[in-house]
């Protein structure tokens, strides 16, 4: 039986959240808010834990014990599901239906800021800005480019003041966006991108210089970027950006809770 761990108590987990090798900066952001559904095994001493949180189910924990069936079982359907190692992963095939989601992982060791001043010079075509997102120009956000951003933050107030972002515009639109995915602990943030998806924004560089901006002002205030890419053109961006030493892995996507491999 599978309990859910109490809201305000939830840093605790931190460690037992930390043997997962991807991702590990949205699970301990979650934690750190408190925001997310939190199942474990034991509130006193957890051996395994489920994180519910919007899109993503996170599985951490001691793939031997008892009661790791009983996580996979409380995994929902249709969300990116992360596994802390191909052991888990390997047991969680066996008992339910995934589909493997390929991701990438890159490392930020070697981001300086001189190569990022080198993008920088790129000149924009006429008519097009680079800025610093301020709280108007979330206002301001078109709603597809609002919602995959704000959903992770309180207010507009919030994705300006606990976040880090930049964007193109043409005149008053942005036309694109790269951001802290969510609200910035410890130093350290995972980065999203996001263009408009009109054609004519596309293939402009936009992303390149937003992105070259946001990751200066990172490592000029002592910041730690993350990359997790889940595409080629993501990936392709990263390597131009200075990120290195790319590491393929799998999430996956549960597509029937119920039916196990075992016929139950």
């Amino acid at each position: 039986m599978l309990i859910e761990f109490p809201a305000k108590n939830q840093t605790t987990l931190i460690p037992l959240f930390e043997q997962n090798a991807y991702l590990f900066i949205v699970s301990k952001t979650v934690l750190r808010e408190g925001n997310g559904r939190i199942l474990v095994d034991d509130i006193k001493n957890p051996q395994v834990a489920l994180m519910s949180y919007k899109v993503f189910e996170i599985v951490t924990g001691n793939v031997k014990s008892i009661h790791a069936k009983a996580i996979l079982e409380n995994i929902r359907e249709n969300r990116l599901v992360i596994f802390p190692n191909e052991e888990w992963a390997k047991f969680a095939m066996s008992q339910i239906n995934l589909t493997p989601y390929p991701r990438i992982k890159f490392s930020s060791s070697k981001l300086n800021i001189e190569h990022l001043n080198k993008l920088l010079e790129k000149e924009l075509a006429d008519g097009f800005t680079l800025h610093k997102v301020d709280v108007e120009t979330v206002y301001n956000l078109n709603i597809k480019l609002a919602a995959a951003f704000l959903p992770w933050f309180d207010s507009p107030e919030a994705f300006v003041h606990r976040g880090l972002a930049y964007c193109i515009k043409e005149g008053e639109k942005v036309v694109c966006i790269v951001a802290a995915a969510m609200p910035i602990f410890d130093d350290e943030f995972e980065i999203q991108v996001l263009t408009d998806d009109d054609p004519k924004y596309r293939r402009k560089g936009f992303a390149t210089i937003a992105s070259a901006a946001l990751l200066k002002e990172s490592l000029e205030r002592g910041l730690t970027p993350h990359w997790d890419a889940d595409n080629e053109i993501s990936a392709k961006l990263a390597l131009k950006l200075g990120f290195t030493k790319p590491k393929h892995y799998n999430a996956f996507i549960c597509t029937d809770v119920q039916s196990s491999k075992n016929g139950k």
